[in-house]
């Protein structure tokens, strides 16, 4: 399961560098959304965040929640525009994530309360 976790931290590594200098590809796709411009540097922002946790031990359960989060973020933003073509990786990432959680929730190292 720590190669999922790294494969996932790495994705959104990735994904954040790229949403943090924002081509112009992805600085259009946001305004084709519907976003302001600020927006994607808050997602970036969070996504480098994510990673960082699934990075670090005892925090992957924060991250990969957190991650869920921004997931189905882009998920409701390619339903609302229909890309349905485009939403089979975040579908996997999603599906990853919620591994992370299931075995960070059977191995005991979700935040208790």
């Amino acid at each position: 399961m720590k190669y999922v976790n790294l494969i996932i931290a790495l994705a959104f590594l990735a994904a954040g560098i790229v949403n943090l200098t924002g081509p112009p590809a992805i600085r259009a796709e946001f305004e084709k959304w519907g976003y302001p411009g600020w927006f994607r540097v808050a997602i970036a922002t969070v996504e480098l965040g994510g990673s960082i946790l699934l990075f670090t031990p005892g925090t992957q359960w924060l991250g990969a929640s957190i991650l869920l989060v921004v997931t189905l973020g882009i998920l409701v933003s390619f339903s609302r525009s229909k890309e349905w073509m485009r939403m089979q990786y975040p579908f996997v990432l999603l599906f990853l994530l919620v591994a992370i959680l299931q075995q960070a929730h059977v191995s005991g190292r979700v935040f208790a309360g």
